[in-house]
Protein backbone atom coordinates (compact mmCIF):
# COMPACT_ATOMS: atom_id res chain seq x y z
CA UNK A 1 0.00 0.00 0.00
CA UNK A 2 1.12 3.06 -1.03
CA UNK A 3 1.09 6.93 -0.76
CA UNK A 4 -1.17 8.99 -4.05
CA UNK A 5 -1.66 6.91 -6.92
CA UNK A 6 -3.58 8.73 -10.03
CA UNK A 7 -5.88 6.13 -11.14
CA UNK A 8 -7.91 6.44 -15.00
CA UNK A 9 -11.29 6.19 -13.49
CA UNK A 10 -11.28 6.53 -9.59
CA UNK A 11 -9.32 5.88 -6.40
CA UNK A 12 -8.52 3.25 -4.51
CA UNK A 13 -7.54 0.86 -1.25
CA UNK A 14 -8.29 -2.24 1.24
CA UNK A 15 -6.83 -3.76 4.89
CA UNK A 16 -7.97 -4.77 7.93
CA UNK A 17 -8.18 -2.49 11.62
CA UNK A 18 -5.75 -3.99 14.21
CA UNK A 19 -4.80 -7.62 12.88
CA UNK A 20 -1.83 -5.59 10.79
CA UNK A 21 1.46 -6.39 12.42
CA UNK A 22 4.21 -4.46 12.05
CA UNK A 23 6.40 -6.56 11.18
CA UNK A 24 4.60 -8.07 8.56
CA UNK A 25 3.70 -4.47 6.91
CA UNK A 26 7.28 -4.34 5.88
CA UNK A 27 8.56 -0.89 4.93
CA UNK A 28 7.57 2.54 4.26
CA UNK A 29 8.82 5.20 3.15
CA UNK A 30 9.97 8.96 5.06
CA UNK A 31 12.15 12.08 3.57
CA UNK A 32 14.61 12.61 5.60
CA UNK A 33 16.03 15.98 6.63
CA UNK A 34 17.91 17.81 10.08
CA UNK A 35 16.30 19.51 12.51
CA UNK A 36 16.82 22.68 10.81
CA UNK A 37 14.45 21.21 8.20
CA UNK A 38 11.39 19.91 9.56
CA UNK A 39 9.26 22.40 7.62
CA UNK A 40 10.65 20.49 4.64
CA UNK A 41 10.20 16.77 5.44
CA UNK A 42 6.87 17.57 6.18
CA UNK A 43 5.87 18.87 3.01
CA UNK A 44 8.01 16.50 1.07
CA UNK A 45 6.24 13.32 3.02
CA UNK A 46 2.99 14.47 2.00
CA UNK A 47 3.87 12.88 -1.58
CA UNK A 48 6.11 9.64 -0.61
CA UNK A 49 5.01 6.32 0.06
CA UNK A 50 4.02 5.30 3.20
CA UNK A 51 3.93 1.28 3.72
CA UNK A 52 4.81 -0.59 1.22
CA UNK A 53 7.45 -3.17 0.14
CA UNK A 54 10.62 -1.38 -1.46
CA UNK A 55 11.99 -1.53 -4.66
CA UNK A 56 15.02 -0.26 -3.66
CA UNK A 57 15.92 -1.34 -0.14
CA UNK A 58 19.14 1.03 -0.41
CA UNK A 59 16.79 4.44 -1.02
CA UNK A 60 13.75 3.30 1.18
CA UNK A 61 13.47 3.45 4.79
CA UNK A 62 12.58 0.72 6.78
CA UNK A 63 8.91 1.44 8.14
CA UNK A 64 5.77 -0.09 10.21
CA UNK A 65 2.63 0.39 11.96
CA UNK A 66 2.99 1.14 15.53
CA UNK A 67 -0.81 -0.36 17.00
CA UNK A 68 -0.04 -4.18 17.20
CA UNK A 69 1.07 -5.46 21.11
CA UNK A 70 4.47 -6.28 19.42
CA UNK A 71 5.05 -3.05 18.02
CA UNK A 72 8.67 -1.67 19.12
CA UNK A 73 6.89 1.20 21.20
CA UNK A 74 5.61 -1.28 23.47
CA UNK A 75 8.46 -3.28 24.02
CA UNK A 76 9.90 -3.62 27.67
CA UNK A 77 13.31 -2.86 26.28
CA UNK A 78 15.50 -2.83 23.12
CA UNK A 79 19.29 -2.86 23.88
CA UNK A 80 21.51 -0.35 21.73
CA UNK A 81 23.02 -1.73 18.56
CA UNK A 82 25.81 -3.37 19.02
CA UNK A 83 27.61 -1.70 15.87
CA UNK A 84 26.10 1.80 14.75
CA UNK A 85 25.96 2.23 11.45
CA UNK A 86 27.61 5.78 9.90
CA UNK A 87 26.21 8.76 9.46
CA UNK A 88 24.94 8.17 5.46
CA UNK A 89 24.26 4.12 5.99
CA UNK A 90 20.94 3.04 4.73
CA UNK A 91 18.67 1.89 7.59
CA UNK A 92 18.07 -1.42 9.23
CA UNK A 93 15.31 -3.18 10.64
CA UNK A 94 16.93 -3.78 14.32
CA UNK A 95 18.13 -0.30 14.13
CA UNK A 96 14.53 1.21 13.65
CA UNK A 97 12.69 -0.76 15.89
CA UNK A 98 15.68 0.79 18.34
CA UNK A 99 14.75 4.11 17.42
CA UNK A 100 10.89 3.39 17.77
CA UNK A 101 11.54 2.43 21.05
CA UNK A 102 13.50 5.26 21.99
CA UNK A 103 11.06 7.45 20.81
CA UNK A 104 8.47 5.88 22.81
CA UNK A 105 10.31 6.90 26.35
CA UNK A 106 10.06 10.42 25.63
CA UNK A 107 7.76 12.38 27.47
CA UNK A 108 6.22 14.09 24.02
CA UNK A 109 5.08 10.08 22.97
CA UNK A 110 3.12 9.47 26.16
CA UNK A 111 1.09 12.46 25.90
CA UNK A 112 0.00 12.23 22.29
CA UNK A 113 -3.23 9.94 20.81
CA UNK A 114 -3.03 6.98 18.42
CA UNK A 115 -5.36 6.48 15.53
CA UNK A 116 -7.59 4.46 17.75
CA UNK A 117 -7.89 6.66 20.67
CA UNK A 118 -5.19 4.96 22.53
CA UNK A 119 -2.27 6.94 24.67
CA UNK A 120 0.66 7.35 22.22
CA UNK A 121 1.38 8.98 19.28
CA UNK A 122 0.57 7.16 16.03
CA UNK A 123 4.09 6.06 14.48
CA UNK A 124 4.40 7.43 10.61
CA UNK A 125 8.10 6.35 9.66
CA UNK A 126 11.71 6.75 9.66
CA UNK A 127 14.74 7.96 7.86
CA UNK A 128 17.98 8.77 8.26
CA UNK A 129 18.43 12.16 8.85
CA UNK A 130 20.67 14.90 6.87
CA UNK A 131 24.14 13.86 7.98
CA UNK A 132 24.98 17.44 6.31
CA UNK A 133 22.83 19.28 8.87
CA UNK A 134 25.54 18.14 11.25
CA UNK A 135 29.10 18.74 11.91
CA UNK A 136 29.72 15.64 14.54
CA UNK A 137 29.43 12.59 12.28
CA UNK A 138 27.21 10.90 14.85
CA UNK A 139 24.32 8.56 13.08
CA UNK A 140 21.23 10.18 13.61
CA UNK A 141 17.40 9.03 12.27
CA UNK A 142 13.79 11.29 11.67
CA UNK A 143 11.34 9.30 13.18
CA UNK A 144 7.55 10.96 12.00
CA UNK A 145 4.24 10.49 14.43
CA UNK A 146 1.14 11.96 14.22
CA UNK A 147 -0.92 13.38 17.06
CA UNK A 148 -4.09 12.14 16.63
CA UNK A 149 -4.91 14.31 20.26
CA UNK A 150 -4.00 17.48 18.73
CA UNK A 151 -3.95 17.15 15.06
CA UNK A 152 -0.24 17.70 14.87
CA UNK A 153 2.53 16.14 13.41
CA UNK A 154 5.47 15.22 15.35
CA UNK A 155 9.33 14.88 14.39
CA UNK A 156 11.76 13.38 16.70
CA UNK A 157 15.14 13.62 15.75
CA UNK A 158 17.20 10.36 17.32
CA UNK A 159 20.86 10.47 18.29
CA UNK A 160 21.50 6.47 17.45
CA UNK A 161 25.06 7.20 18.50
CA UNK A 162 24.19 8.40 22.08
CA UNK A 163 21.15 6.13 22.47
CA UNK A 164 18.83 9.96 23.05
CA UNK A 165 16.15 11.70 21.73
CA UNK A 166 17.36 15.18 20.71
CA UNK A 167 14.75 17.08 19.49
CA UNK A 168 10.90 17.01 19.48
CA UNK A 169 9.43 19.33 16.52
CA UNK A 170 5.63 20.08 16.02
CA UNK A 171 3.94 21.25 13.34
CA UNK A 172 -0.11 21.65 12.36
CA UNK A 173 -1.64 21.56 9.10
CA UNK A 174 0.90 19.39 7.75
CA UNK A 175 -0.62 16.08 6.59
CA UNK A 176 2.51 12.89 5.99
CA UNK A 177 1.09 10.49 3.51
CA UNK A 178 -1.03 7.60 5.16
CA UNK A 179 0.07 4.24 7.07
CA UNK A 180 -1.44 0.80 6.31
CA UNK A 181 -3.66 1.17 9.60
CA UNK A 182 -4.50 4.77 8.52
CA UNK A 183 -5.59 3.05 5.28
CA UNK A 184 -7.12 0.40 6.81
CA UNK A 185 -9.23 2.27 9.32
CA UNK A 186 -10.22 4.74 6.58
CA UNK A 187 -11.60 1.92 4.25
CA UNK A 188 -13.75 0.12 7.53
CA UNK A 189 -15.20 3.69 8.05
CA UNK A 190 -16.36 4.38 4.37
CA UNK A 191 -17.56 0.98 3.87
CA UNK A 192 -19.89 1.55 7.35
CA UNK A 193 -21.15 4.55 6.74
CA UNK A 194 -24.34 5.31 5.09
CA UNK A 195 -22.88 6.93 2.33
CA UNK A 196 -21.10 3.24 1.07
CA UNK A 197 -24.37 2.18 -1.24
CA UNK A 198 -23.09 3.38 -4.56
CA UNK A 199 -19.56 1.58 -3.45
CA UNK A 200 -21.56 -1.75 -2.51
CA UNK A 201 -23.33 -2.05 -5.98
CA UNK A 202 -20.86 -0.70 -8.29
CA UNK A 203 -18.29 -3.63 -6.98
CA UNK A 204 -21.25 -6.46 -6.96
CA UNK A 205 -21.84 -5.38 -10.87
CA UNK A 206 -18.07 -5.26 -11.58
CA UNK A 207 -17.57 -8.87 -9.96
CA UNK A 208 -20.84 -10.53 -10.67
CA UNK A 209 -22.62 -9.88 -7.32
CA UNK A 210 -19.75 -10.34 -4.77
CA UNK A 211 -20.40 -8.42 -1.59
CA UNK A 212 -17.77 -5.77 -0.82
CA UNK A 213 -16.33 -6.09 3.08
CA UNK A 214 -13.43 -4.35 4.16
CA UNK A 215 -11.56 -7.95 3.53
CA UNK A 216 -12.47 -8.46 -0.20
CA UNK A 217 -9.65 -10.48 -1.88
CA UNK A 218 -10.42 -8.54 -5.37
CA UNK A 219 -9.71 -5.20 -3.72
CA UNK A 220 -6.43 -3.46 -3.82
CA UNK A 221 -6.00 -0.32 -1.42
CA UNK A 222 -4.09 2.81 -1.34
CA UNK A 223 -4.76 6.75 -0.39
CA UNK A 224 -3.39 9.72 0.00
CA UNK A 225 -3.94 12.55 2.60
CA UNK A 226 -6.66 15.14 1.39
CA UNK A 227 -5.84 18.75 2.20
CA UNK A 228 -8.71 20.65 1.16
CA UNK A 229 -8.47 23.78 -1.19
CA UNK A 230 -10.35 26.74 -3.05
CA UNK A 231 -12.15 23.91 -5.30
CA UNK A 232 -13.08 21.33 -2.97
CA UNK A 233 -16.19 21.40 -0.47
CA UNK A 234 -17.70 19.46 1.94
CA UNK A 235 -14.27 18.61 3.43
CA UNK A 236 -13.57 22.09 4.83
CA UNK A 237 -11.55 20.77 8.01
CA UNK A 238 -9.32 18.22 6.68
CA UNK A 239 -5.99 19.45 6.07
CA UNK A 240 -6.30 21.05 10.22
CA UNK A 241 -8.06 17.18 10.65
CA UNK A 242 -6.16 14.37 8.97
CA UNK A 243 -8.03 13.09 6.27
CA UNK A 244 -7.56 10.32 3.85
CA UNK A 245 -8.97 9.91 0.33
CA UNK A 246 -8.78 6.30 -0.56
CA UNK A 247 -8.46 4.24 -3.99
CA UNK A 248 -9.59 0.81 -4.82
CA UNK A 249 -8.75 -0.95 -7.69
CA UNK A 250 -10.69 -4.50 -8.58
CA UNK A 251 -8.92 -7.22 -9.50
CA UNK A 252 -6.43 -5.08 -10.82
CA UNK A 253 -8.74 -3.30 -13.69
CA UNK A 254 -11.29 -0.55 -13.05
CA UNK A 255 -11.88 1.46 -9.80
CA UNK A 256 -14.59 1.63 -7.88
CA UNK A 257 -15.93 5.48 -7.56
CA UNK A 258 -14.43 6.83 -4.19
CA UNK A 259 -13.24 10.02 -5.34
CA UNK A 260 -16.25 11.46 -4.14
CA UNK A 261 -15.45 10.62 -0.74
CA UNK A 262 -12.89 11.65 1.85
CA UNK A 263 -12.63 9.87 5.72
CA UNK A 264 -11.73 12.16 8.22
CA UNK A 265 -9.92 10.11 10.81
CA UNK A 266 -9.74 12.96 13.06
CA UNK A 267 -13.17 12.22 13.94
CA UNK A 268 -13.79 9.17 12.60
CA UNK A 269 -16.47 10.62 9.49
CA UNK A 270 -16.85 10.16 5.91
CA UNK A 271 -17.59 13.09 4.36
CA UNK A 272 -18.88 13.29 0.86
CA UNK A 273 -16.73 15.87 -1.75
CA UNK A 274 -17.61 18.04 -4.58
Amino acid sequence: MTDTQLSPEGDSPPPSRRLVSPRALGVASAVAAGAAAVALVFATQTAVQATSSPQNAAATPIAADSTDEDAPEKAETIAHPATVAAAYDQLSGAEVEYVRYLGAQDAAFAAGGDLFGDTGLQFLSTDVADPQAYTDGQRRLLSLYYDYATNETVSMIVNVTKGKVETVERASGTQPAPTDAETALAWELLLDSDLSEPLDQEFATLTGGSALTPGSAEVELTAHSFITDAGSFGAESCGVDRCVQLLAQVDGGSFLTTTTYVVNLSTSTVLSVS
